[in-house]
């Protein structure tokens, strides 16, 4: 194995074994909170150790219960909006909203669904994870959850993991071509790699590292055995990355900790825009000194265990009564076997004159618990829902009639989980913070469009540069906003249009926008609403920013026959606007606009002309006649 020297006095070698030490160091420092964990995951996929004979262990859908109608609560979308850090910013602002917005789509980023992963991990943990990964060949940026089983982190670190001296993941697999690729892109050492694969060559199977045995449990628990069915056809090999610090400086390493073997060690600089590790987490309850927390199944766990208990111990209770013991007569009852239910079973009995049955049979009854077994029951499962805020009406039981009910039970959950939790909103800030990094080193260098006011836009790295505020908004306190926010909207502008006076001082066209915005129009359609001239031709649009690109990329674009004057003016302003054009796509940019003029005017001429022959057609035309009365329009939605 090669010696590399990274800075003085510190060599690779020394890295891979530090980084070594200190995973162990966690693996034995989390074991005991991962065998918690697994009895978290055993009561949610309702496995229960066998019944002894005669005896019930029924498990109960308690603890799934819970969590997914927790889940159910908190599902709603994250909204980051980057805020203006001067004035000269907000169009910059608005732009990387809009890119945010665009590479976190489900088909893209799924940065939603990272975040409900996250969530339902907290759940059973106490604490998400979320790491964002992203690339320049083709560009993307992925959020992706870290399971509690691969995350590493430092003992004593504290709360906050971006102050851990070192942080990672376990169980990161690379196949031969992707390490080969790796090395193709310059991002793995070439010499490493190469001894590496010899190590490795025959292994063709996926095995996990670090507690693997719990791991593996947690597929038996859903009857399924990973190990005996792990074959994947081709060379993988098992990689454990880790961010450390040495000697005040952050460094990268992706190494094969079973074969103690390094592909790749770098400066966190060089690997991660700003020195920004991938890694943020959030705990779902406050502790100053610690990482690791409880989890709200912590708590349901032991309630889930009491009302299991008095379900299995009530079914054994009725089982009892169905087959009470017996207290029989030996001289009276002549064959005791006979007392064993038959059907249509007869039994001899040897009974003096004016003897009854019962000095010769009594059954032990066993007593009725029932009743305080379901009152147990219930009083459990309310109070749990109070203390943990999943509530009859946080399920769909209750009757709620007002929106503000409504609201406010779906506030219980989320105040007791994660929407308004602190550390969540700060921890997406954290996300926000590195997608902006990301964006100005792996981002296109030109074109990479975004929808900024219903149009596309190109997003330049200057922009990306500027400095600016982040806001984090779930979808539900927007909602409950925009609701306050449109009914005080709505006051407002019916106090405005039923005052001539003081609709004689606004500006028509801006009420036309703001009735068009509460109808929960599109900020393209608004425009296609308020376009008198015609110019917001969404088809022919599309149609010059194509020729844009072409333009670009060195193609000659064919001459648009159905070019007005708006096709020709998107092509020479963005020629214009354009900052990073070279001279010669300036001027190619500009002579396809001219060519166009000639067609522009013509169409615009007979576009004229046709105008005009047809008003005084429709003045001779009788009128279209209409059944009933003819309808009133108004405008839709809230306004």
């Amino acid at each position: 194995m090669p010696v590399l020297f990274l800075m003085p006095n510190i060599k690779t070698d020394d890295i891979l074994q530090t980084a070594e030490k200190q995973v162990d160091a966690c693996l034995l420092y989390r074991q005991s909170r991962l065998d918690e964990i697994k009895k978290s995951e055993d009561a949610y996929f309702c496995k229960t150790k066998p019944a002894l004979k005669g005896r019930f262990n029924i498990p109960l859908p308690i603890a799934e219960g819970f969590v997914e109608t927790s889940m159910s609560k908190i599902d709603d979308q994250i909204k980051v909006v980057f805020k203006r850090g001067r004035e000269a910013t907000l169009k910059a602002a608005k732009k990387i909203t809009a890119a945010w917005e665009k590479d976190s789509a489900p088909d893209r980023g799924d940065f939603n669904g990272a975040d409900l992963d996250a969530k339902k991990l907290a759940h059973f943990s106490g604490f998400g994870t979320l790491k964002l990964v992203a690339g320049s060949t083709p560009y993307f940026q992925k959020l992706v959850a870290v399971d509690y089983y691969d995350l590493i982190f430092e003992p004593h670190g504290g709360r906050d993991l971006d102050d851990h001296l070192f942080k990672g993941q376990l169980n990161i697999f690379k196949t031969k071509e992707q390490l080969i690729q790796g090395v193709k892109a310059g991002w793995y050492d070439k010499s490493q790699v190469t001894t590496y694969l010899i190590k490795i060559n025959q292994k063709d199977t996926k095995t996990f590292q670090g507690q693997q045995e719990e791991k593996y449990q947690r597929y038996s628990a859903m009857n399924l055995n990973p190990k005996n069915y792990n074959f994947v056809g081709t060379v993988v090999g098992n990689f454990t990355e880790l961010i450390t610090r040495i000697d005040d400086e952050d460094y990268y390493i992706l190494f094969d900790k079973e074969n103690k073997h390094w592909i790749k060690i770098a400066p966190v600089e060089e690997v991660f825009p700003k020195g920004f590790s991938p890694y943020v987490a959030w705990q779902t309850e406050r502790s100053p000194i610690s990482f690791l927390c409880r989890a709200p199944l912590d708590s349901v766990r032991p309630v889930y265990e009491a009302m299991r208990l008095l379900l299995n111990q009530n079914l054994d209770n009725i089982q009892k009564r169905n087959w009470d013991m017996v207290l029989f007569n030996a001289k009276k009852i002549i064959n005791p076997s006979q007392l064993e239910y038959r059907p249509h079973g007869l039994i001899s009995v040897k009974l003096k004159d004016g003897e009854s049955m019962a000095s010769a049979y009594a059954k032990m009854e066993t007593p009725d618990t029932s009743t305080i077994t379901i009152n147990l029951l219930q009083w459990f499962s309310n109070f749990t829902g109070q203390q943990k805020g999943v509530t009859p009406g946080a399920q769909g039981v209750a009757e709620e009639e007002t929106l503000g009910i409504y609201y406010g039970n779906m506030q219980q959950v989320a105040d007791r989980f994660g929407l308004i939790n602190k550390f969540y909103a700060q921890s997406h800030v954290k996300v926000a913070q590195r997608y902006k990094a990301n964006l100005g080193k792996f981002m296109p260098p030109r074109d990479y469009m975004v929808k900024f006011v219903g149009l596309e836009e190109a997003l330049t790295k200057d922009e990306v540069a500027e400095d600016m505020e982040v806001q984090v908004i779930s979808s539900a306190t927007e909602a409950k906003n925009s609701l306050v926010v449109s009914q005080k909207k709505q006051g407002a502008l019916t106090t405005v249009l039923n005052k001539p006076e003081l609709l004689a001082q606004t500006n028509p066209k801006f009420i036309l926008e703001e009735v068009l915005r509460n109808g929960e129009y599109a900020e393209e359609e608004i425009k296609a609403f308020t376009d008198k001239e015609g110019s917001h031709d969404s088809i022919l649009m599309s149609e010059a920013a194509k020729a844009i690109e072409d333009i670009l990329m060195g193609k000659t674009p064919k001459l648009n026959r159905g070019a007005n004057l708006n096709y020709v003016k998107k092509i020479r302003n963005y020629a214009v606007e354009e900052e990073n054009l070279t001279d010669k796509e300036f001027v190619d940019l500009m002579s396809f606009a001219m060519q166009h003029l000639e067609i522009a005017q013509k169409n615009e001429m007979e576009e004229q002309m046709f105008t005009a022959k047809q008003q005084p057609l429709a003045s001779v035309l009788p009128p279209t006649p209409v059944a009933g009365p003819s309808p009133t329009l108004v405008p839709t939605g809230t306004i």
